[in-house]
C-alpha cells in the first residue's frame, strides 16, 4: 500500500509528467527538424533516419524497437531497478515520434520539401530543442532509452567514461549513415558528420544547462579580519547561511577562519559591496555552484 501510495505521490506524478515533456521535445526536435533533412546525429533515431532511407522503415517504429532491444539487454545486464527507471522514457519518445510524424505529415508542404531548408538552422534549433528535452528527461530520472543503455553497459563493466562512449557509439551511427546517405555520385556525405559534430556538441551543451540547475549560483569563499562582521550582515541582509571553517596559511601557518556562503548571481554583486565596506582588505573567491539544493534553493 505504501509503496502504491509513494509511486501515486505529487513528486512523482509531477516527475512523470516533465519525463512526458523532455520526450516529447526530443520526438519534436527529430520529428519537426532531423527526419525531414535526413539528418543523421546518432542514437536511436539516428538507426531510424537510416533504416528509412535504405528499406523505408517508419521512423516511429525503429525507434520503438531500438528501444525494447536495448531495454531488454539493459534489464539483463543492468538490472530491473534501471530497467523500470528507462521504461517510460524508452517508450514516450516512439509514441510522440509517431503523433508528430502524423501532424507533420499533414502540414501542407511545396514539391515534398521540408518545411526549414537550411540544414543549419535546423542543427542549431533541433540541437537546442533536443537538449532541453534530454535534460528535463535526465533531471527527473527519467531516460529516452536508445544508445544511453549501451553507454550505461560500458561503464560499468569497462568503467568506459560517458563522454568517451558517446563519440564512440554516435559516431559509428554517424559514419554508416555517411555511407547510406548521400548525394547521387558520392560514396559517403562528409557534410553529415560535421553536422552531427555541431549537434552533439551544442545539444550537449544546453542539456548541463538543465540538468546543473543551479548554474546562477555562486559559492563564496572569504577569509578576513572582520569575518563576525561580514558574516552578520549576510544573516541580515540576506537571510542566508552561512559555513564557518578553521584554515591554517600556508605560509604564515596561523590559524584564521573561513567563511562559505552560497548565493544566486545577484546576491554575490551585492554581497561584494558588502564585503568592500566592512573590509577592503578581505581575501574572497567565488566558484560557479553547479548544482544547489536545500532550504532557500529548492522547495525540499
Amino acid at each position: 500500500m505504501n509503496k502504491i501510495k509513494s509511486f501515486f505521490s505529487n513528486e512523482k506524478i509531477k516527475e512523470y509528467i516533465n519525463i512526458s515533456l523532455g520526450s516529447l521535445l526530443v520526438a519534436f526536435s527529430f520529428s519537426f527538424f532531423l527526419d525531414p533533412m535526413n539528418l543523421v546525429i546518432g542514437g536511436g533515431t539516428g538507426i531510424a533516419t537510416i533504416l528509412k532511407n535504405t528499406i523505408g522503415l517508419n521512423t516511429a517504429i525503429t525507434v520503438f524497437i531500438v528501444n525494447v532491444v536495448t531495454l531488454i539487454i539493459g534489464l539483463i545486464f543492468l538490472g530491473k531497478d534501471f530497467f523500470f527507471k528507462t521504461l517510460f522514457g524508452s517508450l514516450a519518445v516512439p509514441a510522440f515520434i509517431a503523433i508528430l510524424n502524423l501532424i507533420y505529415s499533414l502540414i501542407p508542404l511545396k514539391d515534398g520539401q521540408p518545411w526549414i531548408n537550411d540544414k543549419m538552422l535546423v542543427i542549431l534549433f533541433s540541437a537546442f530543442i533536443m537538449g532541453v528535452g534530454l535534460g528535463i528527461t535526465i533531471k527527473n530520472g527519467g531516460s529516452t532509452g536508445g544508445t544511453e543503455i549501451p553507454q550505461n553497459i560500458l561503464y560499468k563493466y569497462l568503467r568506459m567514461p560517458y563522454s568517451v562512449s558517446l563519440w564512440l557509439i554516435d559516431g559509428i551511427i554517424v559514419v554508416v549513415g555517411s555511407f547510406f546517405i548521400h548525394e547521387e555520385g558520392q560514396i559517403m556525405d562528409p557534410h553529415m558528420i560535421l553536422y552531427a559534430l555541431i549537434f552533439i556538441f551544442i545539444s550537449g551543451v544546453v542539456m548541463d544547462q538543465i540538468v546543473f540547475s543551479g548554474f546562477n549560483s555562486r559559492a563564496v569563499h572569504i577569509i578576513s579580519e572582520k569575518n563576525d562582521e561580514i558574516k552578520e550582515r549576510i544573516l541580515k541582509d540576506f537571510d542566508r547561511g552561512v559555513t564557518q571553517i578553521q584554515v591554517v596559511g600556508g605560509y604564515t601557518n596561523q590559524e584564521k577562519s573561513k567563511l562559505v556562503c552560497i548565493l544566486s548571481s545577484s546576491e554575490y554583486y551585492r554581497l561584494k559591496k558588502i564585503i568592500h565596506e566592512c573590509d577592503p582588505n578581505a581575501f574572497y573567491y567565488v566558484v560557479r555552484a553547479n548544482e544547489v539544493t536545500g532550504e532557500g534553493f529548492s522547495k525540499k
